[in-house]
């Protein structure tokens, strides 16, 4: 018999906190870029460019087109590489040790677990339990599958992760904000609710523990079958009924070990190779990996957080060479679509009725959102692509979720040369803006 070892909780917290601060701050840094404003020395890239799942739902379009979903940039298909790496050695160290969201719920479970006592995680009956664990799988197809048709990062729109570190602005859903606020309220009965029955990016790294090298392995022999691990264990797996633990849930916290909650020694370790490690290699080892390979990527020009003002050229049939409307990012300027695409800046000012008081050089596509936020229709990013396309008369697909505000269909009508296809659907994606 031994007495617990506090050391790992400490270390693993202190991780979780770091992280999460550090996101924080990365998030608000980049809302003060957008105010010219800015922290320094701390990097001002969007939450989209430093989640690793975007990586996992831009794959298909980096692959097959060489470009990435709206709003996603190369930086986050280097953090799904490195966080496929580290889980194909460690398991799901970064739902475990990194992940925000996974840490804000864990924090809001130790109050809950002061309030409802031993029913805290024992709510759902596990012959129902062990089913909804699989919804997650249903979650990560269905968003695969969306935006991967779409191109829009769409899961924006659910997206609690998203939510909980842009809550204050314009661009957050209520629809986020209410999973958000469901997430957290769960959280104070239900360890980890959106770990295990609802997040995308936790079902694909939980592939990884049938063949991760690292093990948990409960020494048979040596247990007393005390059950100590499987009420430490938050994702509620039965530590004490395996041998070795491949549960697609387990996310590596090492809470079930004999290093922390085992009262017996050298009974459930979390092992490398055959070796045994400790909390503080894998912590170390996880943050070597994690910024090692950000450093690298930085090196050979891979780590990119945000857009370039070029897009890409379209490369085959009669428009080869033109550069593609498809991919006019949110944070172009005006002035950026004027000189890319050759149309005359007040062509785009008159287009979508952009105030006298406001510089239309200067002045984003994203920001037609936040312009025409009380419209029934979103006019934005999208609207700016068709517009283009339509102008120059360029191949685009057209999208029944795209509107134009009424000037932009007026000098579209005037100067482009519309299909009856096109003509067609402007009329019935049409804004009007009382005057």
């Amino acid at each position: 018999m031994k007495k617990r070892n506090n050391k790992k909780i400490h270390l693993r917290t202190i991780i979780q906190l770091f992280f999460f601060f550090l996101v924080a701050l990365i998030t608000i840094n980049h809302s003060l870029v957008e105010s010219g404003k800015s922290i320094p020395l701390l990097s001002s890239a969007s939450l989209h460019a430093i989640c690793p799942f975007g990586g996992v739902v831009t794959l298909h379009q980096f692959i097959t087109a060489g470009t990435f979903v709206q709003k996603l940039h190369e930086s986050s298909i280097v953090l799904m590489t490195i966080a496929i790496f580290l889980s194909v050695l460690f398991g799901p160290v970064i739902c475990g040790w990194v992940c925000p969201l996974g840490s804000v719920q864990e924090w809001f479970g130790k109050l809950g677990k002061k309030i409802f006592k031993r029913k805290f995680n024992n709510i759902i009956p596990y012959k129902y339990d062990k089913y909804l664990r699989f919804i997650r799988y249903i979650v990560l197809i269905w968003v695969v599958y969306v935006i991967g048709t779409t191109g829009k990062l769409v899961f924006q729109e659910f997206d609690p992760y998203y939510a909980l570190f842009n809550f204050w602005s314009t661009e957050v859903a209520a629809s986020s904000l209410v999973i958000l606020g469901i997430v957290l309220s769960m959280s104070l009965i239900i360890e980890r609710p959106w770990c295990k029955y609802a997040c995308p990016f936790g079902a694909f790294m939980g592939i990884s523990n049938l063949f991760r090298i690292s093990k948990i392995k409960r020494n048979n022999s040596t247990c007393i079958s005390c059950g100590a691990c499987d009420k430490a264990c938050p994702m509620n797996i039965n530590v004490s009924e395996s041998g070795i633990i491949r549960n697609h849930q387990c996310i590596s916290c090492m809470k079930c070990t004999s290093e922390e909650v085992c009262p017996i020694n050298d009974t459930v370790e979390y092992t490398f190779s055959s070796k045994k490690i400790k909390s503080n290699a894998l912590a170390t080892s996880l943050v070597i990996i994690l910024f090692g390979g950000i450093l690298i990527s930085s090196y050979i020009n891979m780590w990119q957080t945000e857009s370039t003002k070029v897009p890409n050229i379209i490369e085959v049939g009669s428009f080869k060479g033109e550069y593609n409307p498809e991919d006019i990012k949110g944070s172009y300027s005006f002035g950026d679509v004027s000189e890319l695409f050759s149309i005359p800046l007040e062509d785009l000012t008159f287009a979508f009725n952009i105030p006298e008081d406001i510089n239309p050089s200067e002045f984003k596509n994203k920001d037609l959102e936040k312009l025409y936020l009380d419209l029934e229709f979103e006019i934005g990013n999208g609207s700016v692509k068709l517009f283009v396309a339509l102008y120059k008369g360029l191949p685009y697909s057209l999208d029944t979720d795209t509107y134009l505000l009424e000037n932009a269909v007026q000098i579209l009508k005037d100067k482009a040369n519309l299909t009856k296809e096109q003509l067609e659907f402007l009329n019935n994606h049409t804004v009007y803006i009382e005057k």
